[in-house]
């Protein structure tokens, strides 16, 4: 999760169940959060206990008369260009113990939760899965965040559930069972791990914030890192991939308000939201709500110029920006209309490729080694590992070592396999769903 963060603290296998706040003592933003991950984990916990990984819960009437359409895929059909679309039926679904809504019938290609999504190459049938998992939203993402009565600061980040469901060819499946391990199949977990270091010098003076060079040199403190995989576009249209990084957890991030040639964009003054500041050299990452959504990231470049002007800060990159990031609204083929938000977020550096046992330099002194078992390495794009830098004895105990990344967390289930009868032609449709009868409707007495 992107923001400004002191340091992540909650860990499932201290089995604590709350915390209790001490009159006259400290009260951090780590304390609060950790508080609400031990909620949701608990709940999420004993949701699985009772339901397993999915399940439809058939009598809740928020959604639909009894919920026993949630997620139901019809109405499958495949145009001449073999480009395939099908209807997705509101209701409440559990996923991996997450409460997931989808409040209107959406189109697979009209989702809310994924736009423009990536449709299948057709070969043979197609299997239809969701794909849950948790995103931070900031005030560019929902504006009612801001309260206008204070004028307009940004507050609280927001942890949402991001729904997709999507669509792969499956030649040879054809049944449930088979669908979820050819999921599995298909999306292997991470295998590089990271091993992070702080090389001292012996003119720095340990405090108790963290460490001061004698001689003015730098000062490594009370920082959070934060290390990402990367894959996203070039201003050519082709593909970056790599390592971007964060000694602040990407707490700088700022709305793009206007595209000024082909290399400068005009952004909200940075200060208004973090109380940091752009700097020219400093590396940023232009996107928008689709990169967000696809985990793909955007395009990373470097800060050529910046000049402050009356409508907020005009910043010039180093190359020209890809003109896919920079609209405002896309949805016409559909005929509705989504609003991209496309913002700039700043990283503390950027390298490609990543080479395994290869220490790399994040600065201040800081290190970080990746390692990989074996030659066949598994990279997943938007995966990420955070860590805090305090003082020396707190860095030797906490500090990442062959440790795997802290997330992004997904969860998928299969939803349907539509069989293939002929060339672009479907027939049965095989319903993957579960349900669940809640223990209301049971006479326990």
């Amino acid at each position: 999760m992107k923001g400004d963060f002191s340091r992540f603290t909650f860990d499932k296998h201290k089995n604590y169940i709350g915390l209790l706040r001490q009159q006259g003592h400290v009260m951090l933003d780590a304390d609060w959060n950790e508080q609400s991950f031990l909620w949701i984990e608990n709940f999420r916990q004993l949701t699985r206990d009772i339901m397993g990984d999915f399940a439809i819960p058939l009598n809740s009437n928020e959604i639909t008369e009894n919920n026993s359409g949630a997620l139901k895929i019809s109405r499958f059909s495949i145009d001449s260009g073999g480009v395939i679309d099908f209807r997705i039926s509101r209701g409440l679904a559990y996923i991996a113990g997450y409460p997931f809504i989808l409040a209107k019938d959406a189109a697979f290609r009209n989702q809310p939760d994924y736009p423009e999504p990536i449709t299948p190459e057709v070969k043979g049938n197609i299997l239809v899965f969701i794909e849950v998992w948790q995103k931070t939203v900031n005030y560019i993402d929902d504006g009612f965040i801001r309260e206008p009565i204070l004028g307009g600061p940004d507050t609280c980040l927001r942890a949402r559930l991001v729904g997709q469901v999507k669509a792969v060819s499956s030649e040879g499946i054809d049944n449930c069972d088979d669908a979820m391990e050819y999921l599995e199949s298909l999306y292997p977990a991470n295998s590089l791990t990271l091993t992070a270091k702080i090389d001292y010098s012996g003119r720095q003076i340990p405090l108790s914030f963290g460490e001061i060079e004698v001689s003015g040199g730098y000062t490594v403190q009370n920082l959070h890192m934060r290390l990402e995989l990367h894959q996203g576009v070039v201003s050519n249209g082709g593909f970056s991939r790599g390592l971007k990084w964060s000694d602040e957890n990407c707490a700088t991030v700022v709305p793009l308000h206007n595209v000024v040639g082909s290399e400068s964009v005009l952004i909200e003054e940075p200060e208004a939201v973090s109380g940091s500041s752009l700097n020219k050299g400093d590396w940023v990452e232009i996107g928008n709500i689709i990169t967000e959504l696809h985990r793909q990231g955007g395009q990373i470049a470097r800060i050529k110029d910046i000049k402050h002007v009356d409508e907020g800060h005009l910043v010039e990159l180093d190359s020209n920006i890809h003109p896919l990031l920079t609209r405002f609204r896309t949805g016409a083929r559909s005929g509705s209309k989504i609003e991209l938000a496309p913002r700039l977020r700043r990283w503390s550096g950027y390298l490609s490729p990543i080479s395994p046992e290869k220490p790399i330099n994040l600065g201040r002194g800081i290190k970080a080694i990746f390692h990989a078992p074996g030659k066949n390495i598994e990279i997943t794009p938007g995966d990420y590992w955070t860590f805090a830098i305090r003082d020396r004895d707190y860095n030797r105990r906490y500090f990442p070592q062959k440790s795997p990344p802290d997330g992004v967390r997904v969860h998928r289930h299969p939803l349907a396999v539509i069989k293939q009868t002929g060339k672009n032609e479907f027939g049965k449709t095989i319903d993957c769903r579960k349900f669940f009868k809640p223990l209301t409707s049971f006479n326990l007495y």
